[in-house]
Formats: C-alpha cells, structure tokens, sequence
C-alpha cells in the first residue's frame, strides 16, 4: 500500500495512491460508510498500528471500483495534485552510514579538490578497510538531521549561498511505528549537501551547515508499508539530473538490514512514532560519486523500484554566492 498526503485546491488530504489516481480516505469512508479515526492523518496512523494499517487495508480493497465511478468525489489524477512529503514534520530525522562504497568514492572526489589528485589517489585506499570496520561494527555512524524544513514531490531545494556544489544524496529511509509495527513502511530520502564546504566538517564535530539548511531534506513520494517491500535490499536506484546524467545504484549495499538498525536505534533512543531512519546513500548515486554536478534549474529525479520517483528541483537561481573553497564553478 502506498499512503500518501496530498493537497487539492489548498485542502489537505491522506490517502493512498492507486495506480495513476489519489484517493482520499475521507472518501473511501463514505463510501464504506464507516469512520476509523486512525486514518485522520499520518501521526494517527502510526500512533495506532497494526490496526490503522488493516482499516486503511479494508478502504484500499474499494478504491478500484471506487475509481471507475467518474462521478465520485475524492479521486484526484496524480498529475493535477500536489503530493505532499508522506510525513510533513518527522518528531526526527537521524541518518545513517551504511553503505562504506560511497564514503569511499565521496573521500576520493573530494580529497581531489581539498589536496589534489595524487593524495587523493595516495589516501583514500589507505581509508577503505577502515571505513568498512566502522559501517559494520555494532554503533554505525548517524548524525541529527533537520526535520523542520521537509520537502517533498518537485519541491524546490534551497541551496546557501555559502556553496557552488550542491549535492544530492539519494537514500532508503524508514519510518517508525510503535512497540507493536516498528517499521510503519519505507521512503525515498534526499540528503541534499553542500559538498565545498563539508570536509573541515568531518574532521570537526560533524555536519552542520554542509548538511543543515533550509529546504535541505527531501522526502516521498510515498510511504510504502512493509508488505509491497518484502527485500528492501534489493532495490534498484536510477538517478537522472536534467538530461545530463543517469546515475545507477541498489539497496544491496547497505550492510546493515533495516530491522538490525531500528534494534541499533531502539538501544540509543526511546521508541516513538513517526521518525525518519536514513540508512545512506546509495553508492554512485551523487555528485560527490561521481564528480558530476548539478547545476542551476535542473530536475532532479529520484527512482526507487517499488517506492516510486521523488522529483526534485534545482533553483535556477542561487543567489550571489560566497567565494567557494574549490574551484570557481559559475
């Protein structure tokens, strides 16, 4: 099942999404003449499973013929609304590294612009083993995201005015549930990055502005419960940035299976409903991979086998920028 906000005609809306159409649950309701509170938004649903999960089971089975009406109301073409971010305001955001393959491309690029080719090609093998032991080991590695500004479906990405190379970070994320449905279902998470300024970062206490900024972190198009999603290691990732660059990836690299991660997660934190675990991104798929990147008024757009396609745009344009670290690129 595929939940979903949206927005129509500036009225908000959750539903689900089936084939080509949104369809609300306050209308699969009428239609069942049947009320279920649970369904009232996203953080109902979460805060009542399994049981919101097999009312929503129930209105999804009446949506097909419920389609076929065309006088119904409360069926909309996904391509006249506004998907909105599946969870607008996560109670958090972490974010994981799990998958060593892009740490070690991502330390590869930017070694070269912070200290040339040749201590690139020199360091970054010496870091390989050691990025594998601390992705594998029983504490990965997370930082805090910022989950008050969350974007969704062909939102537009900020993008400070204190870096030239904004990045993207494709990821598979999960939401929370409760003590009884821990994993609610999986999303698309787009990391958004300022990679010009990020390695004095690393080497500090971590990421800041390299990571949080406004309208940095994109979510969606959908939550997909964990029934559509029996391996979610096994997904493949295809990435396309304007018409310049296709970028391929999979789920397979990640070594840590979302289940052990929220046992990891539920050590550290109580658990609550209704926060996003970024697991990392998806090898190849960046920028930073690949020393390619995007520039202004582009389309960004994201696929997930199974979670679907987050679009997200590039400002066509950034403002008066900052003199960048690395070589000038505008």
């Amino acid at each position: 099942m595929k939940l979903l906000n949206f927005k129509v005609n500036e009225q908000n809306f959750f539903g689900i999404a089936n084939g080509d159409h949104a369809v609300s649950f306050i209308a699969l309701q009428s239609q069942h003449h049947k009320y279920f509170p649970d369904l009232d938004n996203i953080y109902a649903y979460l805060e009542n499973l399994p049981q919101s999960f097999e009312h929503a089971s129930v209105l999804k089975d009446l949506a097909p013929d419920f389609i076929k009406d065309r006088n119904a109301e409360g069926i909309y073409p996904l391509s006249e609304v506004r998907v909105l971010p599946p969870i607008p305001r996560p109670i958090a955001l972490l974010d994981f590294g799990l998958t060593p393959r892009h740490l070690l491309n991502s330390t590869r690029t930017m070694l070269k612009y912070e200290w040339g080719s040749l201590m690139s090609r020199i360091v970054t093998p010496l870091l390989k083993k050691r990025f594998y032991e601390m992705c594998c080991s029983g504490t990965p590695p997370y930082y805090k995201g910022n989950h008050l500004t969350i974007i969704g479906d062909y939102d537009e990405i900020g993008w400070p005015s204190y870096t030239s190379y904004l990045d993207i970070e494709p990821e598979l994320a999960l939401l929370t549930g409760n003590a009884q449905c821990r994993i609610a279902g999986y999303l698309i998470f787009n990391d958004a990055s300022a990679r010009d300024i990020q390695f004095p970062e690393m080497i500090g206490l971590g990421p800041s502005r390299s990571k949080d900024f406004f309208n940095g972190n994109g979510l969606g198009p959908f939550l997909v419960t964990p029934d559509e999603i029996p391996d979610p290691l096994s997904l493949q990732v295809t990435v396309k940035v304007g018409t310049r660059f296709i970028w391929r990836g999979s789920t397979s690299e990640y070594v840590l299976h979302p289940e052990k991660l929220v046992d990891y997660f539920q050590s550290i934190f109580p658990f609550v409903p209704g926060i996003v675990l970024g697991m990392g991104t998806v090898p190849e798929c960046t920028g930073l991979d690949n020393d390619q990147w995007i520039n202004p008024g582009e389309l960004v757009e994201i696929t997930f086998n199974g979670l679907g396609t987050l679009h997200q745009r590039i400002p066509e344009k950034p403002g008066v920028l900052e003199k960048s670290r690395w070589p000038k690129r505008f």
